[in-house]
């Protein structure tokens, strides 16, 4: 429906051409890219070329890259008791932010009693203090914390975790999901040992991720075996069709990051600004450093899920900051992680834009916001009465 206006691009972005050229191309041939004549050949050429484009995109080796079904399978690969890098001792608990996506959260193949959790600020960033303490004590760690936070858009100081993380003889791993192709970053940068990665944040298909090892990170046990594919890291034929949608639109979100950012950006200033215009609307981690694209706010007397309902119904697609997958609001652990009470994060409405984002996408979400504010305003005055 072009009259629709979308702003839940943190949720899933659309699929961009490049992806689906490339995606249309790859349902064309008929090799398994296993196999060693012509047509698997070929296969095989589109699926290293989309490794070279993921590896080059994150700075790392093309044969770190493995290739996975989405984010939640990488997230789960990545967390592995007895991972290493060089001489250091095996990691064997598992120190996580209490802000993670619910697939890290679940802990891996970590058993639930080596499961830390790390307190984060009131503006939703980690609190390094808090991760030296729980260093301190015990045995080497895989200290799990994401880039930036898919509700708040928080970025989190993920190199000087580095630091602390190695310091105590540890391993960083790094969701930089929804941060990938919204603020540069590389390996180097982030001083990360495992980086995840999720195609359909970037513009690729639904359904395809990657886990980016560093060089000389040892144990990763593979969840599925069988075939030898991914280097014995992931078992099963590839998906040939999706992991060259996923390098393409990798490749082109690259290419555009720099000027795609700083318009998104002025874009979310703007929205945000006239949010603010009604009076007691909060926004969650307006003090820290956040992605360009992401406003995560509540006002006075709103309801989540009536908001995101009013604003559909007005045209304009949102969601909830604490949707789960049954559909149902509830509180968000992530608020919650950040100090805020149950009531004021099943509030929470998150909005956030893409590289097709326009002006007047802008204006009509506000214009809805306004239209719906009024309403929310009537009601708590008539819940007061």
């Amino acid at each position: 429906m072009t009259d629709r206006v979308y702003l839940d691009w943190n949720a899933t972005t659309p699929l961009r051409q490049e992806a689906k050229a490339a995606m249309t191309a790859a349902w064309d041939l008929s090799g398994n890219p296993s196999s060693v004549h012509s047509e698997g050949r070929r296969a095989r050429r589109l699926v290293e070329d989309a490794r070279n484009a993921v590896a080059k995109a994150v700075g790392a080796r093309p044969q770190d890259v493995v290739f996975l079904s989405g984010g939640t399978e990488a997230n789960a690969l990545a967390l592995t008791p007895g991972l290493r890098r060089g001489a250091s001792a095996p990691v064997r608990r598992l120190l996580v932010s209490a802000i993670e996506h619910a697939s890290v959260l679940a802990g891996g193949r970590f058993a639930a009693d080596a499961i830390g959790a790390i307190h984060v600020t009131r503006g939703g960033v980690i609190d390094l203090d808090h991760l030296r303490a729980l260093l301190a004590d015990g045995p080497p760690a895989l200290v799990s914390v994401m880039l930036a936070n898919n509700e708040t858009g928080a970025i989190q100081p993920v190199a000087d975790v580095a630091d602390i993380a190695h310091a105590a003889g540890g391993l960083l791993h790094v969701d930089a999901i929804q941060a990938f192709g919204k603020i540069p970053f590389d390996l180097a940068s982030t001083q990360a040992d495992l980086v995840t990665l999720s195609a359909h944040k970037v513009g690729g298909p639904k359904g395809t991720g990657a886990l980016v090892l560093a060089e000389g990170v040892e144990g990763l046990e593979a969840a599925l075996r069988g075939g030898g594919q991914e280097l014995g890291r992931r078992a099963g034929t590839e998906n040939v069709a999706g992991i060259a949608g996923f390098g393409a639109a990798a490749k082109a979100a690259m290419a555009a990051l720099k000027v795609d950012a700083a318009r998104v950006r002025g874009l979310r200033d703007r929205l945000e600004h006239g949010l603010r215009q009604t009076p007691d609307v909060l926004v969650f981690s307006d003090d820290v450093k956040r992605l360009p694209n992401t406003v995560l706010f509540t006002a006075t007397g709103m309801k989540a899920e009536t908001a995101v309902i009013g604003f559909d119904l007005g045209g304009i697609a949102v969601s909830s900051g604490s949707a789960c997958s049954s559909g149902k609001v509830q509180p968000s652990h992530v608020l919650e992680a950040m100090g805020y009470r149950s009531e004021v994060s099943q509030g929470a409405v998150r909005l956030s834009l893409g590289w097709s984002t326009t002006e007047t996408d802008v204006d009509l979400t506000l214009k809805a916001w306004r239209k719906l504010a009024d309403t929310l305003v009537k009601g708590e005055r008539r819940n007061t009465a």
